[in-house]
Order: structure tokens, then sequence, then C-alpha cells
């Protein structure tokens, strides 16, 4: 006569073990993942509000005081939310009699990679309103 036995085996067990062992491999590396894209968001991020402001301080700088082929560094700038050896530069032209153009570039390295926002503005002699 044959008793009914109750609970798993040991085969079982080690099947359960193994698929929740994949599970929780799986969620780290999803932790990990997002947590790389939440920084990658965030120097993105800061690095276009920087490039923001330094594009409003040149508007509002007088326009005389910006020479073409100048480069001029805001590295000193820079939040401390980015990462060690970012950089802050403009370049200024002039492609029209009057109206000076800014590129606005803040460069860092994240991932051993260099990433680059750049924002462009025209600047005139007249201002935006005349």
């Amino acid at each position: 006569m044959m008793r009914d036995r109750q609970g798993f085996t040991l085969a079982e067990i080690m099947i359960t073990i193994v698929v929740f062992g994949f599970m929780a491999a799986s969620l780290t590396t999803l932790f990990v993942v997002i947590q790389r894209v939440q920084a990658q968001t965030s120097y993105v991020e800061s690095a276009n509000r920087a490039a923001q402001k330094e594009v409003e301080t040149l508007r509002n700088s007088s326009y005389n005081s910006l020479t073409v082929g100048q480069n001029i560094s805001f590295t000193s700038a820079l939040t401390d939310n980015m990462p060690v050896g970012s950089t802050g530069t403009v370049v200024v032209s002039e492609p029209l009699t009057g109206i000076k153009k800014v590129d606005v570039t803040v460069s860092y390295t994240y991932g051993g990679t260099t990433r680059n926002v750049t924002l462009t503005s025209l600047i005139g002699v007249l201002g935006l309103t005349k």
C-alpha cells in the first residue's frame, strides 16, 4: 500500500531555485541599465541647461563685446552634477554683417564616450525686437 506523500521533490525545488535565480539576475541587470540611463539623462539635461544659460548671458551682453573668432570658456560655470572633466566653450562667428552667431558646446565623457550638447544662437546688432 502506497502512502500519499505531501511536499516537493528535490528536482522540483532545484528547478524553482534556478528559475528564481534567472529572474533575480534579470532584474538586477534591468536596474543597472535603468540607473545608467538616468545618469545619462541627468548629464544631458544639465549640459543643456548650462548651454542655455550661457546663450542667455551672451544675448544679454553687448553685441560689440562679442569678437568674431573669439573662443570663450565657461567651464567654471558648469554645475557639479556634470562628470569630472566636462568643458563648456563658445565660438563666435559672423555669418552676415550685423549678425553674430554663437555656438555653445558642453562636452563631457560618460561610459568611455565623449558626448557634446551644442546650441546655436544668432545675436543681432539691433537686438531681438527691432
